[in-house]
């Protein structure tokens, strides 16, 4: 990850305030000096100093999910409505918090917010395989062939999917489960869309342990210790 957008992540600054602060050789990484924002960070076995005091771990402590509603985009900032627009005023951390991974426009579910960067990159990171758990609605009934097929992994135009866990949730064959381990971008759609059919609604129901029962659209709500526990776990914390 770019040293600019690490420090960014942890609520040092904004992507602008932080590049000030690496262009005027107050950051080390690894003890060495370094002045380029575009530098790459080992986020597993660097360590990063402002003026001699190690950032890493320091401003890490907030976990929340969120029930992402249709028709706003996962991004701190955009032109259009975003996540951030959703979130109380008053939200504990909320100028240090970010959004992990992304949920297109149109889709709905849980997102994990958290200014945990260690934990966000192994949470994106194809490495470790975090299962991600959605209900999709179709436009048409699909095969149970084509269901296997999905399961067994389609070609894409930047490869073939991992193989990933498909079942039918009611008699339609319409509406369907389907856990994966890659985060691709369009990945459901695109996936369904190669043999034909047309993703019309995506809900993420899980993310990892995480669970999304119980929330309502726009709501946000701490983690349980439990579940801090159980999704550092999944991806080797």
């Amino acid at each position: 990850m770019r040293l600019d957008k690490f420090l960014s992540n942890l609520g040092i600054g904004s992507r602008k305030e932080v590049t000030l602060i690496i262009k005027k050789g107050r950051v080390t990484i690894n003890g060495i000096k370094v002045t380029d924002p575009g530098v790459k960070v080992n986020l597993e076995k660097d360590v990063v100093q402002i003026d001699g005091k190690e950032v890493r771990g320091k401003v890490e402590g907030f976990y929340y999910k969120f029930y992402k509603p249709r028709g706003c985009v996962t991004s701190k900032s955009d032109k259009d409505l975003t996540v951030m627009d959703f979130l109380p005023k008053d939200l504990p951390g909320l100028n240090r918090i970010f959004p992990v991974g992304r949920l297109d426009k149109d889709a709905e579910g849980l997102l994990i917010f958290t200014d945990d960067g260690v934990l966000a990159h192994r949470m994106m990171h194809p490495k470790w395989k975090l299962v991600k758990t959605y209900q999709v609605w179709l436009d048409k009934e699909i095969t149970e062939l084509d269901l296997k097929k999905i399961e067994q992994g389609v070609e894409l135009s930047d490869g073939k999917t991992l193989p990933c866990t498909a079942s039918f949730l009611d008699e339609t064959k319409r509406w369907i489960k389907i856990e994966v381990r890659e985060g691709r971008y369009h990945l459901i759609k695109r996936m369904f869309g190669s043999l034909g059919y047309k993703v019309v609604g995506l809900k993420r129901i899980a993310i990892g342990p995480v669970e999304l029962e119980g929330l309502k659209p726009s709501e946000i709500v701490p983690l349980s210790e439990e579940e801090v526990k159980l999704l550092k776990k999944a991806v080797g914390l």
